[in-house]
């Protein structure tokens, strides 16, 4: 009973402060949730100003000089251009266009007006220039916005516009988001409780608390005066927690009334005792019986399960004395079973796996040069070129019967070197004196099996992003090798080769994320799907020394790669 008095007083001491702690957390999720979705209105609105600053039609516009019946008839066409990119943002209120001359460009997708005759009049207006493309936040534009008839404030996101060519200043765009908008961002209440909410920039309020009494606590030093995270204020008799951050210069504050939420702990309090009773008993008479009958055999199963960890699958004898420990036998056994009989299903379906992402890895593979080495041939035959025309076609149709293979995955590595060789030949026709080509296989590798298409990514690289930008002839050296169990493919250029920190990225847990190594992402991830962790690659590069990728593959007899599959 003393156990229990106890207890029950330290119960209801800390009773409150779950509560509280509840409430806090609460709280400190609802305000994080909020300056969360306000970051991504920002980022939002911030790639759309990007879309807005990267359109060519809006680029041309701003830098082209219009007499006013030029400047008209431009507007309709930037209005478009607009439209097409805000279609889809419901968001946004209207967005502006400023010209160098104080002529503007306006999409309005709701009431608002400008009131001011220059932009340059802007008290933001050295701000935005000072920042030379930087994003400033400004609440009605820094007062050149009129608010609407119904009195709402918008958020105006303000940056430069840079000609994309030269860094020159040609213009700002004004994007301006309703402050309602805002606000629908905590409109849902947390666990079917409602909030109070303020935000605030720099000492100017974009939303006030909802209660006056709590708005009016909001401009006081006590409130002020608190740093960052909660405390709890009682407030014409209510307490109320705060919670408070400030993030780049915004500062979000939330207040939740502790009275709305009731005690989930006083239903507890009336029962607790007789069940802390009854268990008491309950459970002391109860120990004996499950340890005799219930924890040993658990015991004796969990000393399988942990062999079963390691591997070792062993069917249990329990000789249990309750149906339950007989049906948790009989069932764990039959799992034992079924968990070995899986293991052989999961093997063969690893290897039909890997055979089919093979080979939706090699549908994606469509060479995209076929048009053009088509058109190409056109052009030879109308110049009366017979010969290169001959040879052009010649060299299209040898690519494709060999990539296409008959539709085998697995070709030999001198059939892979051919492909790469026709493609070369194409691409040498379409670009005359672009490049020179090496080839260097060794004949003991001729049948060696490898997966089609491997080099002819590699090659191309080096043709588009190796050798071409570099604008005069490149040498192309392709090699296989033996050394010990692995052969080894090089693929080597003298092109303009990549700068060291972009040299850093091009690695495997990089791939997926670096567009410019595609061709080499697409190669090393079938080769990885056909070969497992046995394979390995390098890249080494620097401006101005080409590129070298060594892929080493481990060789297989013929024996073992039937083995394989």
């Amino acid at each position: 009973m003393i156990s229990l008095l106890i207890s029950s007083v330290l119960y209801q001491r800390f009773n409150r402060g779950l509560v509280d702690e509840k409430i806090a957390e609460v709280s400190e999720q609802s305000i994080y949730a909020i300056q969360s979705s306000m970051n991504s209105l920002f980022e939002s609105t911030s790639k759309y100003s990007q879309r807005v600053i990267a359109s060519s039609t809006i680029q041309d516009t701003l830098k082209t000089e219009f007499t006013y019946d030029g400047f008209v008839s431009s507007n309709s066409m930037i209005r478009k251009v607009l439209n097409e990119i805000f279609l889809a943002e419901s968001n946004v209120a209207s967005v502006y266009l400023f010209r160098n001359d104080d002529l503007y460009y306006s999409l309005e997708l709701q009431e608002s007006k400008l009131n001011a005759t220059s932009i340059k009049t802007a008290p933001w207006y050295p701000d935005v220039v000072r920042k030379n493309g930087g994003l400033i936040w400004n609440i009605n534009a820094g007062g050149i916005l009129k608010p609407s008839a119904e009195g709402e404030q918008y958020l105006s996101f303000i940056r430069l516009v840079n000609d994309l060519n030269t860094a020159e200043h040609i213009g700002i765009v004004m994007i301006n988001v309703p402050v309602v908008q805002i606000k629908k961002l905590y409109e849902h209440p947390i666990e079917g409780k409602k909030y109070d909410v303020m935000v605030d920039r720099e000492d100017t309020p974009l939303i006030q608390f909802e209660n006056p009494q709590l708005n009016r606590f909001a401009q006081t030093d006590e409130f002020l005066s608190h740093a960052q995270g909660s405390f709890i204020k009682s407030i014409a008799g209510k307490r109320y927690i705060f919670e408070k951050i400030e993030v780049g210069g915004w500062r979000y504050a939330t207040a939740f009334s502790m009275s709305e939420w009731p005690n989930p702990y006083n239903a507890v309090n009336r029962v607790l005792f007789p069940i802390v009773a009854f268990n008491f008993i309950f459970i002391f008479i109860g120990f004996i019986w499950i340890t005799r009958s219930i924890i040993h055999p658990i015991l004796s199963l969990l000393k399988s399960m942990r062999k079963a960890e390691t591997g070792d699958y062993q069917q249990v004898l329990l000789n249990p004395k309750s149906n339950e420990i007989r049906q948790l036998q009989d069932r764990y056994n039959r799992m034992i079973v079924t968990v070995q009989e899986s293991i052989d299903n999961v093997k063969e379906a690893q290897r039909l796996r890997r055979k089919l992402e093979l080979h939706i890895l090699h549908q994606q593979i469509k060479p995209h040069f076929l048009y053009n080495a088509l058109e190409s041939a056109g052009y030879l035959a109308l110049a009366g070129e017979r010969e290169q025309t001959y040879q052009l076609i010649s060299a299209l149709a040898q690519y494709y019967r060999l990539s296409l293979s008959k539709g085998n995955e697995i070709i030999t590595l001198k059939a892979e070197f051919d492909i790469a060789e026709n493609y070369l030949t194409i691409q040498s026709m379409r670009y005359p004196e672009l490049f020179t080509v090496v080839y260097d296989i060794s004949a003991d590798l001729y049948n060696f099996p490898i997966p089609k298409l491997t080099l002819q990514p590699l090659v191309e690289n080096s043709i588009y992003h190796g050798i071409r930008p570099m604008g005069q002839t490149g040498n192309i050296i392709i090699s296989a090798t033996l050394a010990g169990r692995y052969v080894v493919l090089t693929i080597e250029d003298d092109g303009i080769g990549i700068p060291e920190d972009k040299l850093s990225s091009i690695k495997e847990e990089e791939l997926d994320h670096n567009a410019a190594s595609f061709g080499l992402r697409g190669t090393i991830t079938r080769l990885r799907l056909f070969y497992g962790d046995s394979l390995s690659y390098s890249v080494s590069s620097s401006p101005g020394n080409g590129m070298n990728i060594r892929i080493e593959i481990p060789y297989m007899e013929d024996s073992e790669w039937k083995k394989e599959g």
